[in-house]
């Protein structure tokens, strides 16, 4: 009777230390899904607090590669990480159509070099200079690699954080 009491006694303490061995992995893997979760939840709220529509397209006149536009925040997201910004083209040319995604090239100072798009100016800038704040507009220049002729002329524009605005017109 005494050997199974104490046999019983070293399963359960064999048991109970390898429950407790487990434990720390356990807890350790609910603490990172839970800032897994918190993360994703920031993310996802950032994102429902942008919003931008792109406007005030000027497409150059027939045969010309420079064009202007801007990108207006209708949302409660200060923009400011413009160099993680996208900025495709999609225009006809003289012989077929063409799609660009151009390379952010700062502040301008005259001209872009073809296959860039710079900030010209941020238009009602008060609050935080040098971030698109809610109702402020972000004036943009982008020089395109080949002429623009009449047709379609389109520019999609995405944040950093993947919200996408567009524009479009015909370029007589």
């Amino acid at each position: 009777m005494g050997l199974s009491n104490v046999a019983s006694g070293g399963i359960i303490l064999v048991v109970l230390v390898l429950a407790f061995m487990t434990m720390p992995k356990l807890l350790d893997s609910t603490l990172s899904l839970q800032t897994a979760s918190t993360s994703i939840y920031q993310v996802e709220n950032t994102i429902s607090k942008t919003s931008i529509s792109v406007d005030t397209l000027v497409a150059p006149t027939t045969y010309l590669n420079e064009t202007t536009f801007s990108v207006y925040n209708t949302g409660q997201e200060k923009l400011w990480n413009f160099a993680d910004f996208n900025v495709i083209i999609t225009y006809d040319g003289s012989s077929s159509q063409f799609t660009e995604s151009l390379s952010y090239a700062g502040t301008c100072h005259g001209k872009p070099a073809i296959g860039r798009w710079c900030i010209d100016s941020i238009s009602d800038d008060i609050l935080d200079p040098d971030m698109l704040d809610y109702g402020e507009s972000l004036n943009v220049r982008s020089t395109v690699a080949n002429s623009i002729s009449s047709g379609s002329f389109i520019v999609t524009v995405g944040t950093d954080n993947g919200v996408i605005g567009t524009v479009s017109m015909t370029v007589p």
